[in-house]
């Protein structure tokens, strides 16, 4: 039997077109920076994106937020980095 959170998991993957791209950030940047601010910077990168987000809109979407995440790090406030 599936425990609550795998099924939330399988929810919230089903309604986020994103969830592989979230769920790459997350392992590159989680031990860096809050989660909370990796999907922030996600979710606002992909707002740009009118219309479906198909595999190849995917793919700017990431570069771009890689693009921000690495800045946020690189000027490593306190308030956003991972305790």
């Amino acid at each position: 039997m599936k425990s609550i959170h795998q099924e939330i998991s399988r929810i919230e993957r089903s309604h986020d077109y994103l969830w592989s791209v979230r769920e790459d950030l997350h392992a590159r940047f989680d031990s860096k920076l809050k989660s909370h601010i990796v999907d922030s910077v996600l979710d606002s990168v992909a707002e740009g994106y009118e219309g479906r987000i198909n595999r190849f809109r995917k793919i700017f979407i990431e570069m771009k937020a890689v693009e921000e995440l690495r800045t946020f790090e690189a000027s490593r406030p306190s308030h956003l980095m991972a305790a």
